[in-house]
């Protein structure tokens, strides 16, 4: 082997040592539904981590609605797959363990916030998310309700702090929103983002086109299929699609605009009559989510638009999302799919949580 090679193989060698210096992060969850539960689920799946990202994670608690269970030396997560999920399994688990439920106390490096979003008051994940920050801990969030709600407290007060919040899974979970507006175009001007960000909305108007069928009557096969809530107000009249626009327009345009600044209009008033004047022109209904910068300010819309055929978003149909960035420097990037399920979600707060630490 001549020098260079020989020079090779060292630095991969000094490399991989430096790769078995990893820290074991130690996590806890706040809220323990559908998206917590398929977290822990990949946790319980790590397989050399360590050597792959620098790090790996222990779960130490978890915080329900009626309390926390907590183990310092980490949670069986076999043993707690066995349970339910909710404030039933953190108790079937204690009651199996022989450990007591206590009163919420967040003590960790990170906590992955998964509580019920509520942006009328932020909820309890927007006391979980500030103690976390004044006990020096990052977030990652997956509930949208705190970050929307007080958005410009809960940066700030990590600034003061110099903790990191991330928050994928809260902007369209699986689809890789926020990594390609601050990793793939770091660098490049952003002038608009455009997204399909609600799958339950997307599926509907896909029924509706591909079917000519009523609003009345797509919203019903939702609800069958399970893609759409008892109540779905939150998808239909476009309030998920905007609080999902304005954490991405804050993140990449640098601001700090609060719901009140999103144009919002739901899908609730379309007719089947509609849809089949748009078949055929060949176009197709989206629930379409715009984010504009024009001089110092930005503006943001949610609306049902009729695409042409050289929209890039015109082939995203079903549960599918997407976004397209339009930058200067980079012209149009556009990124399709994503899951719209708890696993897609979990994994996307996976994701965060890999990326806050794989440096170690």
């Amino acid at each position: 082997m001549d020098k260079t090679g020989m020079k090779v193989m060292e630095i991969y060698k000094h490399s991989r040592e430096k790769r078995t210096n990893f820290k074991e992060i130690k996590i806890m969850i706040s809220g323990y539904g559908a998206v917590a539960k398929e977290l822990v689920r990949l946790l319980s799946k790590q397989n050399n981590w360590a050597e792959t990202y620098g790090a790996t994670f222990l779960l130490t608690g978890i915080i329900g609605s009626e309390g926390m269970i907590y183990e310092e030396n980490g949670i069986d997560l076999s043993q707690l797959l066995q349970c339910e999920k909710g404030s039933a399994g953190l108790r079937s688990y204690s009651k199996t363990k022989g450990i007591p439920v206590t009163s919420a106390c967040l003590n960790g490096d990170v906590l992955i916030e998964c509580s019920p979003t509520d942006i009328q008051t932020g909820g309890p994940a927007l006391g979980y998310i500030m103690e976390a920050i004044q006990d020096n801990m990052n977030v990652v969030s997956v509930s949208k309700g705190a970050l929307v709600h007080s958005f410009a407290s809960i940066m700030a007060a990590a600034e003061e702090r110099q903790v990191q919040i991330k928050y994928s899974g809260a902007t369209a979970a699986a689809l890789p929103t926020l990594d390609i507006g601050e990793m793939s175009l770091a660098g490049s001007t952003v002038t608009k983002v455009e997204g399909i960000l609600n799958g339950t909305s997307n599926f509907i108007l896909t029924a509706m086109q591909k079917e000519l069928v009523s609003y009345e009557q797509a919203l019903s096969i939702a609800k069958e299929k399970g893609i759409a809530e008892s109540n779905p107000a939150l998808d239909v009249e476009g309030t998920d699609s905007a609080c999902k626009l304005l954490l991405i327009a804050n993140k990449i345009f640098c601001a700090q605009y609060t719901l009140q600044h999103v144009q919002v209009e739901g899908i609730t008033q379309l007719t089947r009559s509609t849809m089949i004047e748009i078949e055929g022109q060949e176009q197709k209904m989206k629930l379409l989510c715009t984010a504009e910068r024009t001089g110092n300010s930005v503006s943001m819309k949610v609306r049902p638009v009729s695409i042409n055929q050289d929209h890039p978003l015109y082939h995203v149909e079903g549960v599918e999302k997407g976004i397209t960035f339009y930058t200067e420097e980079m012209g149009r990037i556009c990124c399709t799919g994503g899951a719209s399920s708890p696993k897609g979600a979990a994994a996307a707060a996976l994701k965060d949580l890999i990326n806050l630490y794989r440096s170690h």
